[in-house]
């Protein structure tokens, strides 16, 4: 038998090398391999620069040429029938032959005739209407003509422009491409190209001018007429010129840089867009900002055009450089986030993807691109913005896996909502929202507000300093139509915040959900109101009932008394019946078990929370007054339809247990009973055990 100390350990044998990029070495633990992607050679990077480049000059020379086929169409026909009038109008400035001959012929009848007098004819004169006339109709044929000439020309140009030439190296053609563009623009070509169709409108006009001038001394009824048409067609074509102008959208930098939600709105952009809007759009920023040196004016220039007063600064190219700037007004960060750690609402495209889904989410190939692009939005902005379902944001968490269902199989959705306990919140009254909602102000306001109290609770460590849910209860509720507006994942947090002044701060928000309790208001509903507080009902017990964590709502003396204050109204409204839409008889189970761990965590006495009446039952309720009655809470009556009886505290839990989240009875021993009588009122260790065993 050999020894350790003689035993050689077996010879390595070295392995093959692998093929490169086979192996990814000195990788952290846990990281997945990269996709190893080839470096591009240089004559592929140029051919693809040459093409992006290429594509951009194709579509800018495709709308010059589009316009072009357009004006030599319109000025062709224009201008045969400009010439049809001219033959007839250019032979009033002339004497008529007929007239002369005529007028020589009672000449010679005079001389014949001894006895009268020959009077000299007078030379021809024409007259002044006949003047006007010519002058306008012939200057709208040669306006009419020129512009077709110059589209001639300009189609030329741009042909020469796009010829492909050849050149020694890729590097060259780059060159050559930039510099006609260059030289395009230095010499005021595309300039040029725009203001065509200025010429030949300018000879439309000249001429419905001249049909004016000779209607009006003919007859006054058909100038009547013919000067309506024509003051309606001008008058639309000046409209639309100064239209894109008088309503150019404000900016928004104020509002964001105060977080003043109100005045946030979907700003339109007027389609009216063509070269004399955009040289009326250029020249009145020009003139305004002359006038914005002098020392008074500019006081009276803003408060007279702000939207466009806000423009003059920084005057934008073309009107796609426009529209481009009104899309990312929204995407200002909002103070006090920072461009480290952003926050913004990008409200076109959520428009944009709202009206998308609604498009597109019949298609089943479509679906998993939807998927990918809403997964790069929260998930609560999806369900309220894109899928207009505000309730699930305003009740709860909303989970990515809602958000994917939602769009897949939005009956599939609804059918989960109604199982179980989220009966309460697809049952819960929805804000009187308009379609689309985005472009409502109150809308944007809503989601605002809704969206940044959620990031200011979630990332700061003290969000009470730039909450102002106080200032903004009031005005939420007057446009949405409902009484509780705070999001309850706004409460959740703060309630159960990791730092305890939070959670003292976050008490303030009690006053708002009691006030949301009980205020009535004209047109009051209380079968709406109602479903609003089921759903609060729900979601305070989901809070209450979570073990991971204790709220301050159950340590708290002021936390204590909300709660009793909600199971007193609970009684008093006799939300424990059911109604056309909903029998409350699971969710009432799941807050008797709120208020038993209510009661074992805060070591409150017995009779702190009154006994729920069994439904249907009348007793007791005609005199109950929540603020002076004196509770026996010896017992917790049970509600469920199986189990009508009365139970005391210690088999309450049995009961829950006995009855799952959908209201199913399941079996319940009496070792699961015992367990929870063996809790101690106050523990909170105990109680959470308890809880989560229940």
């Amino acid at each position: 038998m050999q020894s350790q100390s003689s035993v050689h350990p077996p010879p390595k044998i070295p392995l093959p090398a692998s093929a490169h990029g086979s192996i990814q070495e000195d990788l952290p633990p846990n990281t997945m391999p990269r996709e190893w992607k080839p470096t591009p050679s240089l004559d592929e990077s140029y051919n693809t620069l040459l093409r992006e480049v290429s594509r951009y000059d194709e579509d800018s020379v495709k709308n010059w040429r589009d316009d072009i086929d357009t004006l030599l169409v319109f000025a062709g026909l224009f201008s045969a029938v400009v010439t049809a009038f001219v033959v007839e109008s250019y032979q009033w400035l002339s004497e008529d032959p007929t007239d002369t001959a005529v007028g020589l012929l009672m000449q010679i009848s005079m001389q014949l005739n001894a006895s009268q007098i020959v009077v000299e004819r007078p030379p021809f004169k024409a007259d002044s209407s006949s003047i006007r006339i010519n002058c306008l109709w012939f200057l709208s044929l040669i306006f009419s003509l020129t512009s077709a000439l110059f589209g001639l020309l300009c189609k030329q140009w741009v042909r020469e422009h796009q010829r492909d030439t050849q050149t020694r190296t890729q590097g060259e053609e780059l060159a050559l491409r930039q510099l006609r563009r260059d030289s395009f623009e230095r010499w005021g070509v595309s300039s040029f190209l725009s203001a065509l169709p200025i010429l030949l409108e300018a000879a439309l006009l000249l001429f419905f001018a001249g049909i004016l001038d000779l209607l009006w001394n003919r007859n006054h009824i058909p100038f009547a007429f013919c000067f309506i048409a024509v003051i309606l067609s001008t008058g639309l074509y000046f409209l639309t010129t100064f239209l894109p102008t008088l309503t150019i959208p404000g900016e928004q930098w104020d509002e964001f840089y105060d977080n003043n939600f109100d005045k946030l709105s979907y700003q339109f952009i007027c389609p009216f867009k063509s070269p004399q809007a955009w040289v009326v759009y250029h020249l009145s920023c020009k003139v305004l900002h002359g006038l914005s040196k002098l020392p008074i004016i500019p006081q009276t220039l803003r408060s007279s055009a702000s939207r466009l007063y806000d423009r003059i600064g920084n005057i934008a190219a073309d009107w796609s450089s426009f529209d481009l700037r009104v899309v990312r007004g929204f995407d200002e960060h909002l103070r006090p986030f920072t461009d480290s750690d952003p926050f913004n609402l990008k409200v076109y495209e959520l428009r944009a993807l709202e009206w998308a889904v609604t498009l597109l989410r019949d298609s089943p190939s479509m679906i998993p691109h939807l998927q990918n692009v809403l997964s790069t939005i929260p998930p609560s902005v999806a369900m309220s913005a894109v899928f207009g379902e505000w309730k699930y944001a305003m009740w709860g968490d909303v989970p990515p896996a809602d958000v994917e269902l939602r769009l897949g199989d939005p009956k599939a959705f609804v059918d989960s909502q109604m199982e179980g306990l989220g009966r309460y919140i697809e049952t819960a009254p929805w804000p009187t929202i308009s379609e689309p909602a985005l472009h409502d102000a109150d809308r944007i306001k809503l989601l605002f507000y809704h969206q940044y109290w959620m990031a200011i609770t979630h990332r700061f460590e003290q969000p009470s300093y730039y909450l102002n849910i106080g200032s903004q209860q009031a005005s939420l509720q007057k446009s949405t139509g409902l009484r509780f507006v705070i999001p309850f994942p706004v409460a959740d947090a703060l309630w159960m915040h990791e730092v305890p002044n939070v959670q003292k701060e976050s008490l303030k928000l009690l006053s708002f959900f009691e006030d949301a309790w009980s205020t009535q208001w004209p047109g009051y509903d209380e079968g709406r109101h109602n479903r609003e507080r089921l759903a609060f009902v729900l979601a305070l017990s989901r809070h209450i009932n979570t073990t991971s964590r204790v709220s301050i709502l159950l340590t708290s003396s002021r936390g204590q008394r909300f709660i009793r204050f909600i199971h007193n109204q609970i009684i008093s409204r006799r939300l424990y019946e059911p109604t056309d839409l909903l029998g409350p008889e699971v969710l009432m189970l799941e807050w008797t078990k709120s208020i038993i761990r209510t009661r074992n965590v805060g070591r409150l006495p017995q009779d702190y929370f009154p006994d729920i009446p069994l439904a249907g039952s009348r007793s007791n309720l005609t005199s109950f007054q929540p603020a002076g009655i004196h509770y026996s809470a010896e017992t917790v009556h049970s509600i469920h339809p199986d189990n009508p009886a009365p139970v005391t505290s210690k088999n309450a839990a049995v009961i829950s247990d006995a009855t799952t989240p959908g209201g199913r009875r399941t079996p319940a021993t009496a070792n699961n009973g015992m367990a929870r009588d063996s809790v101690m009122p106050g523990n909170a260790a105990g109680a959470g055990s308890a809880d989560s065993h229940a």
